[in-house]
Order: structure tokens, then C-alpha cells, then sequence
């Protein structure tokens, strides 16, 4: 349970109690290389958090288009809130994009916790918080920014990950076809 904690305790400021009531929902998963960790429509109440590998989060419309709402690299989370908040069902895929190792826990066992201790609901509230800015910062990039310029972003985003990403999928994310990326991309060498 290492990547977990490591994100709840750095989210929280501080050493957080109780661990051992989490065991119980914690599992350490494995995924090939384009393995669904879930799929659209799913009931999945878990946060993960990727120990290694990579993970994108896609839509799909009705045609099978494929459009990446996100990147999910090493020691970084990721959760279905319409499932976690709502009640609802996942809305959206996710894939492993590379073999990936996956620390998963129950949500209502988080829940539990945060009922018992502040310094759980001040680790959560910091990851919801992590999360709304970086949904705010796609949002703002898909709509204000020319693709070279959500390009240039997404290398300054992404550092640690952008060389291992197919650059379809990057395409994808950017919201442009591959030709339009592989243009941009010699316009930014030369």
C-alpha cells in the first residue's frame, strides 16, 4: 500500500492513522500493455494510484472515436467520481497504456476513515482539490489554445511520460488527427 499512502500522507501534510482498516479493500493489480483497468458503464468505487506504468483515461463516442481526457503516470491517482460522488456508473475508460502495476482501494473504506479523522478529510479534499485544478487547466488548454500551443503544454505537463506515449495517443489527447501532430511537431523542431 505504498503509493497510496505516500499520496494520502503527502496530500494530508502529515502521518495519517488507522491504515490497517484499508487492508482489507487494498489490492496490488497488474495490466498488460492496452488492458482495461475498466470500462464505460462499470460500477468501480476504488481510487487508484499507479505504481508503475501508464494509464489514459478515454471517452468514446458513438462512432468509436477515441478522445483522452487524461494521463495517469507513476506515483499519480485516479478515480471515477461520477461513480465515487454520484452513485452513478463509470462514464469513461481506463487503459494501461504500458505494463502497469496499480494499488487500488474501496472508496467507502476511505470514507470510513475520513468519518473518524479530520487529517482524512484534509487528504482528501486536497487530492479533490489536486484534481479540480488540473480539469480546470485541460478545460482552459482545449479551450483557449491553439493545438502547438496545447502541445508545448502537454510536454511541460507531462515530462516524465510524453517519450513513451504513441504519438496517436497524444494526437488524441491534443484533440488533433496524427498528421496535424506530426506538422506541429516539425514545426516546433525547426
Amino acid at each position: 500500500m505504498k503509493q497510496i499512502r505516500d499520496l494520502l500522507e503527502r496530500a494530508a501534510g502529515k502521518p495519517l492513522p488507522d491504515w490497517d482498516l484499508l487492508r482489507a479493500s487494498y489490492q496490488l493489480r497488474q495490466f498488460s500493455k492496452g488492458e482495461n483497468i475498466f470500462g464505460a458503464g462499470e460500477w468501480q468505487p476504488y481510487v487508484y494510484v499507479v505504481r508503475s506504468g501508464i494509464v489514459k483515461l478515454t471517452y468514446l463516442s458513438e462512432g468509436g472515436q477515441e478522445w483522452i481526457k487524461s494521463f495517469i503516470g507513476e506515483a499519480d491517482f485516479f478515480a471515477c467520481p461520477n461513480v465515487l460522488l454520484a452513485g452513478l456508473r463509470t462514464d469513461y475508460f481506463a487503459t494501461a497504456v504500458e505494463q502497469c502495476e496499480i494499488e487500488q482501494v474501496d472508496y467507502s473504506e476511505i470514507n470510513k476513515l475520513i468519518a473518524l479523522h479530520p487529517d482524512w478529510q484534509r487528504a482528501i479534499r486536497q487530492l479533490l482539490e489536486w484534481h479540480i485544478v488540473r480539469k480546470e487547466q485541460r478545460e482552459r488548454e482545449l479551450l483557449t489554445m491553439a493545438p502547438e500551443e496545447r502541445y508545448q503544454s502537454f510536454l511541460k505537463n507531462y515530462p516524465a511520460i510524453a517519450s513513451r506515449i504513441q504519438l496517436r495517443d497524444v494526437a488524441h489527447y491534443l484533440g488533433v488527427t496524427p498528421e496535424a501532430l506530426s506538422r506541429i511537431r516539425k514545426r516546433i523542431q525547426t
